[in-house]
């Protein structure tokens, strides 16, 4: 995931806990997508199928049609199946014959079905897209039509990306090169951050909801940009991908103009503050924690953590002095950032800085920029071909003009209906979830009813927003014909972010305003609002059909809304009250026992691996219980039906299927909160009874799991 302002991007990662993989960019290759209606008894004589009657691209050729003859709960005798059993490997006996049509292209690092519709998504922009830059029409200023036509043009305009080169970054730009002190340095980026959101080593902040008070907003001073990333620089097994980032940050100084020695000595400069600063960091699994990351400090506090800064006037220039109080997320991050703050680092500290700078708008620059660090993905992703000017910059348009494309999208693809079934769902999996709490022996009555009260006043989102955004109307685009470039519209697309933020300073949380767009393929629980959030575009196969059998749906997006409600009760969420306030209303006896089952889950992810690597149990421990309480909660809701429980296991099986590159799933054991897609589900299924109950495992089977090493929360 590329961000724009780090810390926007930081408030979306601390606060909402997402239900699919989704990482990176949707570089994924398209197939045809299946009819939705998926049984297990179907599953490994599974077509990928046409969808509404339009193939898609595809590298592999469809099969016949469907054979649902064959039992699954039996070993079948054909040659094909002997060489996986379901007993042994549910995941790839379901999934088989869908993963063998799919090969990644070698523009892709990556494919499952949030980015097989995501591309589909985008596709269907990309069209509206081409369609306005084709017209021949002049739109008023500010309509949807006006804002992509001339931000395309913007970002398909080379010669003038050409002509532009930095120049709408360059004054900010000198501000740091010309710094002769850390006083005008701290001042320089106390500028960029105030002005535009830049953040790189002090100065950054971001306008979240309080999380003591989350009818408040507060002020969270952000810690520095880690580039590639703690887990990598402390890794054992990614240095190789560390070696190709500090040659990536050495061609982007010598593009800025640098010479080859001042270049070589730059990144050296860089990357051992990145690795100074990186020892002091939080990992991010501790990010999600709390207790370490909400510490309240008052001005005068903060000046006696950054001794080296002048607080009154940074906070001044970042337009957020005169506050009660401001969150430091990374206490011991900012103690090191303090003592790096001395004269003898300046010029390392400027040409870090700078990198920030280059790397945050370099896809927004000229063309030689943009491919250093579009390569520079690649490489980190495992991808050996780009997808090629044209997509890049419709793909572009879309990111800078989000909500735009969403009012768009929701014209022709959302259905009342469809919102009307999934509402039921919900309201179903709600009284199921209540039911859960109260069979849970280790809770006391006090606490349950605090626990049902959470799920009683959750809120739900579903489509799109009843009021759009106001970033939707401040966010204005200058065409060319009027001076403007694709890096000034971006400049002015952070300000409006900026602003946005700090009018909402002193104001109370409007809980109705949604953060994501309805085109977004994901489903969310924001533990500050305790909401669940289904934009529009999930509501679709394979996740949702109407004709769906009543258990596949289950399986599909029942699950994924189990699993929403679940981080309710997360080893994070479950600190937030039902007001969305940070506030620990577990008795210490039930958080002990909490953190004793927490431990055997991690220990149980613990024994997975991919490609010999093991799965982070603690990194991954949030999305794993939100696993296992959904598939409690949806078997209970199923019951005895061994039929339909047959089709939800095939169903969300059949749902996590991926393909990745071996680069791309270092990536993902390094920095995603979820497991591995194949050890979601076998993990899952294997610490489920009533998988169990309907499939035929013995204790010789490698799905087998003895019953109590079975994990979970919510049992």
């Amino acid at each position: 995931m590329k961000k724009k302002i780090i810390a926007l991007f930081m408030a979306v990662i601390l606060t909402l806990q997402l239900a699919g993989c989704d990482a990176g960019d949707d570089k994924g290759n398209a197939i045809a997508e299946s009819d939705g209606k998926t049984s297990i008894k179907d599953l490994f004589h599974d077509s990928v199928k046409e969808d509404n009657g339009k193939q898609r691209e595809t590298d592999a050729e469809t099969a016949g049609e469907q054979d649902s003859s064959a039992d699954m709960t039996e070993d079948t005798d054909t040659d094909d199946d002997e060489d996986v059993r379901y007993q042994d490997d549910y995941y790839e006996f379901v999934n088989k014959n869908l993963l063998s049509k799919i090969e990644l292209a070698a523009t892709d690092a990556h494919w499952d079905w949030f980015g097989e519709l995501n591309a589909v998504v985008s596709n269907e922009m990309e069209s509206i897209t081409e369609e306005l830059a084709n017209d021949g029409k002049t739109y008023e200023k500010g309509t949807s039509e006006q804002k992509i036509k001339d931000m395309y043009e913007c970002v398909t305009d080379m010669e003038n990306r050409n002509e532009t080169g930095l120049g709408p970054l360059k004054p900010h730009m000198d501000s740091i090169r010309n710094a002769s002190s850390i006083d005008e340095y701290v001042d320089a980026l106390a500028h960029l951050s105030g002005e535009f959101g830049f953040s790189s080593i002090v100065g950054g902040y971001s306008i979240m909801q309080d999380k003591a008070d989350s009818s408040q907003y507060s002020v969270y001073m952000m810690y520095a940009d880690t580039l590639i990333g703690k887990e990598y620089i402390e890794g054992e097994n990614t240095q190789e991908y560390v070696d190709l980032y500090l040659d990536y940050i050495n061609d982007m100084f010598m593009e800025f103009g640098m010479t080859a020695q001042e270049a070589a000595v730059s990144t050296d400069s860089v990357e051992g503050l990145l690795r100074d600063i990186c020892s002091s960091t939080l990992t991010t699994e501790q990010l999600y924690d709390p207790s370490l990351t909400y510490n309240v400090y008052t001005q005068q506090d903060l000046q006696k953590l950054y001794t080296n800064v002048d607080v009154p006037k940074m906070l001044k220039t970042l337009r957020v002095n005169g506050q009660d109080k401001y969150i430091v997320m990374d206490v011991e991050q900012a103690k090191k950032i303090n003592s790096l703050l001395v004269e003898e680092n300046l010029q390392a500290l400027k040409d870090y800085s700078t990198f920030v700078m280059l790397n945050d708008t370099a896809k927004y620059a000229n063309a030689n920029y943009a491919k250093l660090s579009d390569d520079m993905q690649n490489a980190l992703y495992g991808i050996t071909e780009s997808w090629g000017d044209e997509k890049t910059w419709k793909r572009l348009t879309q990111e800078l003009l989000p909500w735009e494309f969403g009012m768009i999208y929701v014209k022709d693809h959302f259905s009342a209906k469809d919102k009307e079934d999934v509402e039921k769902m919900i309201e179903q999996i709600l009284e199921e979830y209540e039911t859960i709490i109260n069979r849970q022996e280790w809770m006391s009555e006090a606490t349950k009813k605090k626990a049902v009260r959470k799920l009683e006043t959750m809120q739900v989102k579903i489509g799109y927003p009843d009021k759009w955004p106001a970033e939707r109307d401040m966010m204005q685009v200058t065409p060319i014909s009027e001076g403007g470039s694709l890096l000034s519209n971006l400049l002015v697309s952070m300000q409006v972010s900026i602003d946005d933020s700090l009018s909402k300073l002193g104001t109370k949380v409007d809980r109705a305003e949604w953060d994501v767009t309805p085109q977004t393929i994901n489903a969310m629980y924001d533990p500050l609002n305790n909401e669940i959030v289904f934009p529009a575009a999930i509501l679709q196969a394979p996740f949702y059909d109407r004709n769906n059998s009543y258990g596949a749906n289950m399986g599909g997006i029942g699950f994924v809304i189990a699993h929403e409600v679940s981080h309710a009760f997360d080893s994070t969420g479950a600190l937030y009250d039902e007001y969305g306030n940070y506030n620990v209303w577990w008795t210490e006896k039930e958080m002990d026992e909490y953190k004793k089952m927490s431990q055997s889950i991690i220990d149980y992810y613990n024994n997975y691996e991919m490609m010999g690597v093991k799965v982070n149990g603690e990194l991954t421990l949030m999305e794993n219980i939100a696993d296992l309480g959904a598939m409690t909660c949806i078997t209970s809701i199923i019951g005895e039906d061994a039929a339909a429980l047959d089709e939800a296991f095939g169903q969300m099986t059949y749902n996590w299927a991926s393909e990745d590159t071996a680069s791309f799933m270092m990536y993902l054991l390094n920095t995603d909160t979820h497991s591995p897609n194949k050890v979601r589900v076998n993990a899952v299924l294997s610490s489920c009874d009533a998988f169990y109950r309907i499939y035929d495992i013995k204790e010789s089977d490698g799905m087998y799991v003895a019953p109590e090493k079975r994990v979970g929360i919510w049992k």
